[in-house]
């Protein structure tokens, strides 16, 4: 077979007869082949492109040796179908978005259970790829799923070396580097071999003629001696040529540095792809001993030290030491937040928006920015640019929305409705998007008219984003509850209440729980109609498992206390604590939280019962002034006890004067002073054996006169603090031990926390002998919040 088809040789026409249909390929091309005959002899090649997987083979010669003429070659390539050939050359193209059309289904579950969004950029010697998760428009998407990594292909020989390098992504549920492994492994599956994060395609000319002379009825090829001898890009495509005899051309630089990196890293992302991420960092920081500051094993490190969080500083650090700046995206700004460094990571994240290649990373990257913005006007440009790198995001219009309506801009955010809703394919989709629009501009006060802009309309109500809603979907009960909340909120409550009504009955009929309705229902009865009683027994039919369960008891709470039902209230309000006990930060839930403490200490005079709502309330906000001020309160009236309170607000009685006058007739008693005055951390055990002295009772009293006359005795205090141990008065230790850890010094305060920690433990274990389960757990919290600082 000549290097070169001469020009007037003779074509035959096809390997089958016409009356029968062509073979096809493994992915459903027709392969047709056809007889070259030239100077040297005679041989077989591919009548068109056909495609293999994703790969279109553009050219295939195979000589048949030892053929003579003259021959007949009236029977085609069927009638040498019988002789072996030899590979002469070969041309392959794989396109971007081929690739990217074939990899789809067989990535899904990487990143989300659907199939996700491949989007590949080609380059001269790799390319850059990037797996989202598919964002449903019909759904509110909070942490995007990105993962993006760079490829690079080297050709030697008759193989193909495939190197992963630079993974990084957002939402990720492992580390970017074993998933970017992971999904080239599931692309490649047993065509390649893979050692750490390089796969290795060996024999591929041989493997394409396998895989398609066969089927067009002629034998596999030889290809001993065809080599690739180029790999180029055009456009978004990667050419490769292979030929008998030649020379594959030599790697460039930036391949031969990945290709060391990932040789250095083999052993640690094998650990990777196992999921033993200790292993593969103990591994990595070998590595660094032999490569020190190498830029991409210190990007690992840190990816894992990110993942397993709490390593900011030490992520940040690794990161200083590399070579050079490692291109990491959204690594640095992720540890620089995580550190609280928020003006660093702002700008980090503003860099990598401008310098990541994937559209939809980098636009990830300026609304991290934007989220860590506190300007309105910085946070708008930075959404402005995320929105100009992924103009069909659905995510970025919505927060670019929702930070238009923070800062005033009605116009602008409503033109952001309005694309979305041009965007919207469907009545369902369109529907959607002004139902949340309507929730965005409720939740931002703005019900009723507030103006209109230059296009006409109203910008600012709430009833007409519902209005518009229904529109798409008249018996959405979803939008109408919507639609009759802004219609109270703006004044018009009985009309407003019976949407409600109505958005309830319907939502039942249709096999719906429309809970939210149903608080927003009790609400408009409650504080716009007054009709306490039905709201109440509409929040009681929202069940324990709804979502909006907290604010129905809680609601439930507060409108029996209004009605005077105080024992109802109170069941109410223990109902929506065990609630709150889960939540770790709720503004409504902290807001009943103190509601039912101040009911529990000044209507039922319940302190245990108050103690335990402010103690939720501590554990959601721990700095918070108002709830540590009632909860020191509390405490301090459980350590005195409901007789001493009662005595202290009671007038002198008669039994009280003939003691006055007992003490005045009497010489007084002045025991001598005790040997306690040590620090709480050497005072015995809360259960020693051993009996108080004599006189005990009397010197608490002195010492605690003692104390308030004069806060500033640490030696009083410890004393006091000896013989409440001994007495075994554990409330009212706790009572004086949180007191005087309020104001201490750092060097007192290590004094004072092993003797309240050791009290707060007894009290825990007294409670749950004697069965009061939720009273030890009110201790447990407290000590929690003690050992959290």
């Amino acid at each position: 077979m000549p290097s070169q088809p001469h020009s007037d040789r003779a074509r035959a026409a096809s390997s089958r007869p016409p009356s029968r249909p062509p073979p096809r390929s493994p992915d459903g091309d027709a392969v047709e082949l056809r007889l070259a005959i030239g100077r040297d002899g005679l041989g077989v090649e591919l009548a068109r492109t056909t495609r293999v997987a994703c790969v279109d083979v553009t050219e295939l010669s195979v000589a048949l040796p030892g053929v003579r003429f003259p021959l007949d070659v009236s029977g085609g390539v069927s009638r040498f179908r019988h002789r072996r050939g030899a590979l002469q050359r070969l041309a392959v193209e794989l396109s971007a978005r081929a690739i990217e059309r074939w990899a789809t289904p067989r990535l899904r579950g990487l990143v989300s259970p659907d199939a996700p969004e491949v989007w590949i950029a080609i380059c001269a010697d790799g390319a850059t790829v990037a797996i989202a998760a598919s964002e449903d428009p019909l759904t509110e998407v909070t942490t995007p799923r990105v993962l993006a990594f760079d490829l690079t292909v080297i050709v030697e020989g008759d193989a193909i070396d495939v190197v992963v390098s630079r993974a990084r992504g957002t939402g990720l549920p492992g580390p970017a580097t074993s998933m970017a492994i992971s999904a080239v492994a599931a692309l490649l599956g047993d065509v390649a071999t893979r050692a750490g994060g390089r796969f290795v395609v060996a024999h591929g000319p041989e493997r394409i003629g396998r895989a398609l002379l066969p089927d067009a009825g002629a034998r596999a090829p030889s290809a001993e001696d065809v080599r690739w001898t180029s790999i180029a890009a055009h456009d978004d495509t990667w050419i490769l040529h292979a030929s008998s005899g030649g020379v594959s051309p030599a790697p460039s630089e930036p391949a031969l540095r990945a290709r060391e990196a990932s040789r250095l890293s083999e052993e640690a992302d094998d650990a990777r792809v196992a999921g033993d991420l200790a292993r593969a960092r103990e591994l990595d920081l070998l590595t660094l001993e032999r490569a020190p500051r190498h830029a991409e094993v210190c990007r690992r490190i840190a990816e894992i030290d990110l993942r397993e969080g709490g390593r900011a500083e030490a992520a940040l650090a690794t990161m200083v030491e590399a070579e050079h700046a490692p291109d990491a995206g959204l690594l640095v700004g992720e540890l620089l937040a995580e550190a609280g460094d928020v003006e660093a990571a702002l700008a980090s994240f503003a860099r990598a928006g401008d310098a990541e290649p994937v559209p939809s990373l980098g636009a990830r990257a300026f609304e991290r920015a934007a989220e860590l913005a506190g300007d309105h006007h910085e946070a708008l440009e930075l959404l402005d640019r995320a929105i100009a790198r992924a103009p069909r995001l659905a995510r970025l219009r919505w927060a670019r929305m929702r930070r238009r309506l923070a800062a005033g801009r009605l116009e602008d955010a409503m033109a952001d409705v309005e694309q979305l809703e041009a965007g919207a394919r469907g009545a369902q989709a369109k529907y959607t998007v002004w139902r949340r629009a309507g929730d965005a501009w409720a939740a931002a006060g703005l019900h009723g008219e507030v103006g209109s802009g230059a296009r006409g309309g109203q910008l600012g109500a709430a009833t007409t984003m519902f209005e518009r809603a229904l529109r798409y979907a008249p018996e959405a009960s979803d939008a109408m509850a919507g639609l009759g909340a802004a219609l109270v909120a703006e004044g018009r409550a009985a009309r407003g209440t019976a949407l409600l009504a109505r958005a309830v009955d319907r939502g039942r009929a249709r096999g719906e729980e429309p809970n939210a309705a149903v608080v927003q229902l009790a609400r408009a009865l409650a504080d716009s109609l007054g009709d306490l009683p039905a709201a109440i027994a509409r929040v009681r039919s929202v069940p324990e498992s709804a979502d909006q369960a907290l604010a129905a008891r809680g609601l439930e709470g507060r409108w029996r206390a209004r009605l005077g039902d105080l024992g109802g209230a109170s069941l109410a309000y223990a109902r929506m604590r065990e609630l709150a006990s889960t939540k770790d930060d709720d503004e409504e839930a902290f807001v009943f939280l103190l509601e039912a403490a101040a009911l529990e200490q000044g209507e039922r005079e319940d302190l245990f019962a108050a103690q335990r709502h402010l103690a939720i309330a501590l554990k959601m906000r721990p700095r918070d002034a108002r709830a540590l001020a009632e909860y020191r309160a509390v405490g301090a009236r459980v350590a005195r006890g409901p007789d001493r309170d009662q005595v202290a607000k009671a007038p002198p009685s008669g039994e009280a004067e003939r003691n006055d006058s007992r003490t005045r007739t009497e010489p007084p008693h002045s025991p001598a002073p005790f040997d306690l005055a040590l620090a709480p951390a050497s005072m015995p055990p809360l259960d020693a054996t051993s009996d108080p002295p004599e006189g005990a009772e009397v010197r608490v009293d002195e010492l605690t006169h003692r104390l308030q006359a004069d806060p500033s005795r640490d030696d009083v205090a410890d004393e006091l603090a000896g013989l409440l141990r001994m007495l075994g008065r554990s409330h009212e230790l706790l009572a004086l031990l949180s007191a005087r850890l309020e104001d201490a010094t750092p060097a007192r305060r290590a004094e004072l926390l092993p003797a309240t920690r050791a009290t707060l433990e007894s009290l825990a274990r007294d409670a749950t002998t004697a069965g009061r389960d939720s009273e030890a757990q009110l201790f447990r919290d407290f000590l929690a919040m003690l050992d959290a600082g």
